[in-house]
C-alpha cells in the first residue's frame, strides 16, 4: 500500500548526521554564550569596585600608573592599590572608610625584606603568600604558611608590620 500525497508530505524527514552536528554545536554555543553573560554579570560587582578604588588612587592619592588592586579583608574590608606617581616612585595605598593610607614601597619593608626574614625566622616553613593587608589599624605583610616542624602542622598566619617588619601576630589554622 502507499501513501497517499498528503501523507507524504506530513512526514518528517529524518535528521541526518550532518544536521545532528549542527543542532549540537549550536546548543553548545547557546551554553557557552550563557555562561560568559553569567560569570561577567557575577563579577561586575566587583570590577566595578575595583575600578572605583584605582581611580580614587589617581585622584586622591596622586597615582598615574596603578599596577594592580586587590580587595583585602581581614578585621576590616580595604583595597590594596600599588602603582607608581609621575617621578616612578612606587606606592602602595590602603583604601579603608576612614580615608587613605599612602606608603612609598621603598621607605617600608619590601617582599624580598619580608621573605628574607621570615624565612631566617621559619627555616622549615613554606611560605604560600606574601600580600599587604590591614591588621591593627596599621598596614602590615600578611605571610600564610605550612610550618612543617610545627607540632600541630596546621597552616597558619603571620602579620608584620609594614613599616619595620616586626612580628605583629600569628594564628593558626585548625581544620585544615
Amino acid at each position: 500500500m502507499s501513501l497517499s500525497r498528503a501523507e507524504s508530505r506530513s512526514r518528517l524527514a529524518s535528521m541526518s548526521i550532518g544536521r545532528w552536528i549542527f543542532v549540537i554545536a549550536g546548543f553548545l554555543l547557546f551554553l557557552a554564550v550563557l555562561f560568559m553573560i553569567y560569570i561577567r554579570s557575577v563579577d561586575s560587582g566587583y570590577r566595578g569596585e575595583q575600578k572605583r578604588a584605582m581611580a580614587l588612587a589617581q585622584s586622591q592619592a596622586g597615582l598615574t600608573r596603578i599596577d594592580g588592586a586587590v580587595q583585602y579583608t581581614w578585621e576590616e574590608t580595604v583595597w590594596v592599590v600599588r602603582g607608581r606617581d609621575r617621578d616612578k616612585q612606587s606606592w602602595i595605598v590602603w583604601e579603608r572608610k576612614d580615608g587613605l593610607v599612602k606608603e612609598k614601597e621603598s621607605d617600608n619593608f619590601s617582599v624580598t625584606q619580608m621573605r628574607d626574614r621570615f624565612a631566617a625566622e621559619h627555616p622549615s616553613a613554606k611560605s604560600i603568600r606574601i600580600l599587604p593587608g590591614w591588621f591593627n589599624n596599621q598596614p602590615v605583610w600578611e605571610i600564610r604558611y605550612d610550618d612543617r616542624a610545627s607540632s600541630t602542622r596546621h597552616p597558619s598566619i603571620s602579620f608584620y608590620s609594614f613599616k619595620d617588619g616586626s612580628l605583629l601576630n600569628t594564628y593558626v589554622l585548625p581544620g585544615y
